[in-house]
């Protein structure tokens, strides 16, 4: 009869084979293994080090590009804003270095920036809505008549698109200067709006800069409310709005460029020196021609630059 001994002389043997197999194997392909994994991470680190290489290049390429089109913006632009007073507004996310060439952007264009604000993110927290409708009742001009609507951000953006550019739905409405200054002062009392540069209370036109848009969880609503206030601005003058880019599942510009009402052009890469002059030369078509351009690199663009007249 074959008792336990045996088979736990037969299990050690078994073992015992299987370890030495072990021990054989490793010592057979430990040198081969090796110098394939080394070959391996050398491969890496060689083909790291070349797109390392690729990206400083393309960081220097992208930089002349900019350089350049500094230099050429003068001349591109000259004369295509003369005398027109253009309304600059930033919301959230668009960057101030954007912003601020886009300026000098408009000041190659022979344009006269009739202010400058920045709408902040509060001002499309869904729980300030009411606070907002609050604030129309006690900031809106006696010659400006808002809309019956519940939405804070509308009724709100109506009243400053009108106090800042002069009009309403397009025609000229009168504003005083007090007018203009009740209904800032009071928005920035609140944190919702900062004032880089009083408004003059006349726009020929209006330049509106933004990033991607919101990504938390009230995403949705904000980014619309950035949509409706661009959309308040253009009932009144021709509008611009100059995304920093087209990135992003929820950012406005797709939704602008998607609708296609004619009331607002776009431009996608703003946040770039070459965007910022398509901005103003888009609006230089729209405010001169009422041409509605959509330009720069992302879906929806016809080209980086509004066609030779």
């Amino acid at each position: 009869m074959i008792n336990f001994r045996y088979h736990l002389v037969s299990l050690t043997a078994v073992f015992l084979a299987l370890t030495v197999g072990l021990i054989l194997g490793t010592a057979a392909l430990n040198g081969p293994a090796m110098e394939a994994l080394e070959s391996t991470s050398q491969g890496l680190r060689d083909s790291n080090e070349q797109l390392r290489a690729q990206v400083t290049e393309l960081e220097q390429q992208l930089g002349d590009e900019q350089e350049f089109a500094s230099e050429v913006a003068p001349a591109y632009l000259a004369g295509r804003l003369a005398g027109r007073s253009i309304l600059v507004v930033a919301l959230p996310g668009a960057d101030t270095a954007a912003v601020d060439g886009a300026v000098e952007m408009l000041g190659h264009a022979g344009a006269t920036v009739s202010g400058r604000v920045s709408i902040l993110d509060d001002f499309f927290d869904p729980a300030n809505a009411d606070q907002l409708v609050d604030l129309v009742d006690t900031t809106t001009p006696a010659t400006v008549t808002t809309p019956v609507t519940y939405d804070g951000v509308q009724a709100m953006s109506y009243v400053l698109a009108a106090v800042t550019t002069g009009k309403v739905a397009g025609a000229p409405v009168q504003i005083a200067p007090g007018d203009i200054t009740t209904v800032t002062t009071a928005l920035t009392e609140l944190q919702l709006l900062t004032v880089e540069a009083a408004p003059t209370g006349a726009a020929d036109g209006v330049l509106v800069l933004a990033g991607a848009g919101f990504t938390d969880s009230d995403a949705e609503v904000r980014n619309t409310g950035m949509i409706t206030v661009t959309n308040e601005f253009a009932a009144d003058a021709p509008t611009v709005y100059g995304a920093m880019s087209s990135a992003g599942d929820g950012n406005p510009i797709a939704t602008i460029r998607a609708d296609d009402t004619g009331r607002v052009a776009t431009v996608d890469n703003a946040g770039f020196t070459q965007g910022q002059i398509a901005a103003v030369a888009a609006l230089g078509d729209f405010v001169t021609a009422g041409t509605v351009d959509h330009l720069g690199i992302g879906e929806g663009a016809s080209g980086l630059l509004p066609d030779a007249a």
